[in-house]
Formats: C-alpha cells, structure tokens, sequence
C-alpha cells in the first residue's frame, strides 16, 4: 500500500485555530494519515474497519459499516476512492470514507457510497481527538484531492463529523429531519400497542379488514434467497411506480444497479449486521414490503412500498406496525425512518434529529457551484417542487431540474 503520511499536531481542543495545521514533524511520527485509492487497497482494511466499527466514540450507523461500503463497492465499479485513515502506530483509529464524482463538469468530494447511504460520518477510536484527525484530512484534501468541491450530505446533528464541519464548511441550506422511534421506552408489546390512540386503532383495523376481502393477512420476515430477490425487485419496481402516478424522481430508486446493491446486502452477514426484508401478504398477492438494515441497536426503515395499485387501502401503514413489533420483539433499541422527512412518519416516531448538508469550495468553479446552485437555486427548487401538483410534475418530469432537486 502506497502510504502518504502527515502528523496531527495535537493541541487543546479548543482552539480552533489549530485544527488546520499540517506538520510532519517527527516528535507525532507515531500518528500518520493514508489514502486508500484503489480496491485491493480498500479490501485489505476490512479487519481493521470491523474493529474500529466497535471502538469508535460513537456507534456508527448502518451506512458506515464496511458491509455497506462493500457491497457499494462490488457493485459500482468505477466509484474513484478516496479513503482517508488515520493511524496510531499500526492501528487504525481514524476514518473519513470518500470518493470522487463527476458532477455537472465539476469534480466533487463527497460520502462514499452516496446518494445511497442516507447518513454521512466519520470514526473515530475512543481517545482520539477527533477535531484533530479532521483538521488533518482537510488539509490532506487540500493538499492531494485536486477537485472542485467536497460535499458532504445528511451530516446529523448527533454525528462525530458535525461540530467540526459546522464550524468548517459552508451551511448548503438543505435542512432535513430524520425521524425515529425509542424503542427502549417499551417493555412488552402491550406497552407499544398502547401509543396507539382509539382512532389510530380503528384505522389499522379497518385497513385489515380491507386487505382479509382478498385473503388472510399474514405479515413474514423473508429468508436469504429467491424470495427476498424477488421481493427487492418488486419493492423498487412498484415504488417507482407510485412516484411515477406522482410525477416524481427518486435518484436512488431510479439507480440501475440499486437492487444488484440490495441483493449483495442480503447476502452479508456479521455479527452486528443483518438485512431484514418483510412482506405483508394478503392472501397469496404481496401488498408491501420493507427494505430494513439491522446494525448494532437500530432498526434502519431503508424503503418501504406497496403495490401501487393498493394505495388507496394503505397496506403500508399496517405492515410498519408490524415492523414495528418485530424489532421491539428482536430486542432492537431504535427505529430509524430516516430522511427525508414526512409528515405521515411522525404517527410511527418518538423524535426527530436533524441532518443538514455541508460544502466547502476547493476551486472558483467550485465556489460559483457551491454559491449559485447550492445555497440559492436547489433550496428555492426544492420547495417548489414539493408544492407543485402531481399534474405539473408529470409534465415536468423530463426535465433535469424537477429530477434532482
């Protein structure tokens, strides 16, 4: 492994002034900081990943675990890496995983695994100081990255990257909300049940009543397979459907290797990591699914769909209560719905955590982007996509704006 090595210079941690300082002085030899740019590189850090998965400051989430980024990484081939790790000795302690994109004539630094990972952070091993590593880092992008602009997305207000990047980075007012639900709150299903209010009660039973009109209701947690192939498949292709009678895009629905990405995931399997993929049936006809990622503790709610054609019965909202109790049953703490916000996810959450989007300009190009597009043109986009009528989308629909807003 070709390794380029600068030191932090360690300090007191409030002064941020410091945080950008880049030395190779002997006294910090010990600390070094390497890019890992190719693939043999990166399958060669898995042992060392996994561990620090389970040392750092904070548990990551899903979309950090080297599960995630592998399968990322077998199934988007050309993804140009740019991992940054830090070391004490030859133990790694430090991970800033990125990659580089093309993107409108610019090159960006942004999120390895993005726009499918729904959650951007780095690791860090409890002792470190993590405002140090990430001053480092910069300074190495500065330095080697030779792009327009690194972008980093969804940074959580609860994440390790989020006090630094603040302080650091260009606010690219894109503000989102990721709800949850605590699910240490309840003890026993009864408990669970009881956050329901009679209204919400009637509602989820008139909803089986509607779907036992074609069959029994049965709600199964499918096993690696045929079945869960298939169910992949049929979860992306009637969500796009449904965005579809809605005139809207969805990039990470839209993506041609999305469900090849899926169907690896299912296959992984770690002592801390698990794909969970549910279906509701009514009858022998699939009505929804869930698309969930099990890791450390969380519950993570990654899609979830119906069969288009049954909207109006809402199967949807009877299969995450079914969820819902499933992951309470497995013992898990959190369930996460994840961005983007929706006002129909605040019945099935307990809380919500912000998650906001950073850039920061390494070239004029990336400046006017950064500028003109991102803080300017996207956020008034975005909020006029949203309010727009299905009828305005459908028209609009080819064009690249109302795609990516």
């Amino acid at each position: 492994m070709q390794v380029q090595t600068a030191t932090p210079k360690f300090g007191s941690s409030n002064q941020r002034t410091e945080l950008h300082r880049f030395t190779t002085s002997s006294k910090y030899a010990n600390e070094k900081l390497s890019c890992i740019s190719n693939k043999s590189e990166f399958s060669a850090l898995e042992s060392a990943w996994r561990q620090l998965e389970a040392e750092s400051i904070i548990t990551p989430t899903v979309f950090q675990s080297f599960e995630w980024a592998k399968s990322y990484c077998e199934n988007y081939t050309d993804c140009e890496l740019f991992i940054l790790a830090g070391y004490e000795g030859s133990r790694l302690v430090f991970l800033f995983p990125l990659m580089i994109v093309p993107m409108h004539g610019l090159r960006t630094l942004q999120w390895l695994t993005e726009p499918l990972g729904q959650y951007g952070d780095v690791m860090c091993a409890k002792g470190q100081d993590v405002s140090q590593w990430l001053g480092l880092a910069f300074e190495y992008i500065k330095s080697h990255a030779k792009t327009d602009l690194v972008r980093l997305r969804h940074v959580r207000a609860d994440s390790l990257a989020q006090p630094y990047v603040k302080i650091s980075m260009v606010d690219a007012k894109y503000d989102e909300r990721a709800p949850f639900l605590d699910l240490t709150t309840f003890k026993t299903e009864n408990e669970y049940d009881a956050r329901y209010t009679s209204t919400q009660r009637k509602r989820r039973k008139k909803i089986r009543k509607n779907l036992e009109e074609m069959g029994s209701v049965n709600f199964d947690i499918l096993s690696t397979g045929p079945n869960t192939d298939i169910a992949i498949s049929s979860s992306i292709s009637e969500k796009n459907a449904w965005l579809a009678e809605r005139g809207r895009y969805n990039r990470i629905m839209g993506c041609p290797h999305h469900v090849a990405f899926l169907k690896t995931l299912t296959r992984a399997k770690s002592g801390t990591f698990e794909a969970v993929i549910s279906e509701l049936k009514a009858g022998t006809n699939p009505v929804s699914w869930e698309i969930g990622f099990r890791y450390r503790g969380t519950h993570f709610a990654y899609i979830t769909s119906h069969a288009h054609k049954l909207t109006d019965l809402s199967p949807g909202r009877l299969h995450m209560d079914m969820s819902q109790r499933d992951a309470l049953a497995a013992g898990q703490k959190r369930f996460d719905l994840m961005v983007p916000y929706d006002l129909h996810k605040e019945s099935w959450s307990s809380g919500m955590m912000d998650a906001n989007d950073y850039y920061l300009p390494m070239s004029a190009l990336g400046r006017l982007y950064g500028a003109s597009y991102l803080r300017t043109i996207r956020p008034l986009v975005r909020k006029i996509y949203y309010k727009l009528p299905a009828s305005a989308l459908r028209l609009l629909q080819t064009c690249f704006f109302c795609k990516r807003p």
